[in-house]
């Protein structure tokens, strides 16, 4: 592993110390993952930490080869690590920002308009169950993510139960382990999913909605919990963007 690569694998090592240690940071790595939910949790994770503004990131290739974009001179790229290999490396991504085109090319980035919110809920109920509360986008959403997360968090839960040891979450009995990790991983995906539809997410949460996120303190539980939320935040996101962009 190079140099490099190995102060980057450090970095995330130790995410717990950046992530968890503070309600809001939690809030704003999720903020940074809803604009780049297409990404696994450890890239979000390094987006986070190097550019949490971003919004979009691709790899030159594609800015250059599929979106006809050069990116600008003295763009630094953000670093993810890649771990196929025999050894990590790294490869760079860079932020739509670090891009510009000659022809004046735009960028179709899906936004959720009042006019889409019907057909959005409908897609949504074909997929997830008839919704009990159809007052608006976010009532639907907040739904979704109950469905989606019962669904969904089995594996994760189990993998959890296997990593505690030696993070707070270690005292806890199976219940209280379970019925943490269930609500902090649902609030999680609904924070994503309303920030990503342009809904304020803290119109409907409370700081004590994430107070459990300070026990997933290591490393090993907090990549659970960032797997689980990551994963399932994006199957109805990517619903949500073909039924916009459709």
């Amino acid at each position: 592993m190079g140099i490099k690569a190995r102060r980057y694998a450090d970095i995330l090592a130790g995410a717990p110390e950046y992530v968890t240690g503070r309600q809001d940071e939690w809030k704003a790595f999720l903020t940074t993952a809803a604009r780049n939910y297409k990404y696994p949790y450890y890239d979000q994770l390094m987006i986070y930490l190097q550019r949490p503004e971003a919004t979009a990131c691709a790899e030159y290739d594609f800015w250059f080869d599929t979106m006809h974009r050069y990116v600008k001179r003295g763009a630094k790229g953000i670093a993810l690590v890649d771990n196929e290999g025999d050894s990590p490396k790294l490869r760079y991504v860079f932020d739509m920002s670090d891009t510009n085109s000659r022809q004046g090319r735009t960028i179709p980035i899906w936004k959720m308009e009042p006019g889409y919110v019907d057909a959005v809920i409908e897609a949504l109920e074909n997929s997830y169950g008839e919704f009990s509360d159809r007052s608006g986008l976010a009532a639907c959403l907040l739904d979704t993510a109950k469905v989606i997360v019962e669904d969904n968090l089995g594996d994760y839960y189990t993998e959890l139960r296997g990593v505690k040891a030696g993070s707070l979450l270690e005292e806890l009995d199976d219940l209280s382990t379970e019925t943490w990790f269930k609500g902090l991983v649902e609030n999680s995906v609904a924070f994503i999913m309303l920030t990503r539809c342009g809904i304020d997410p803290m119109d409907y949460f409370s700081d004590e909605d994430f107070a459990h996120v300070y026990d997933f303190d290591t490393p090993e539980t907090l990549s659970i919990l960032g797997g689980a939320v990551s994963d399932i935040a994006e199957m109805p996101l990517r619903e949500i963007a073909s039924t916009v962009l459709s």
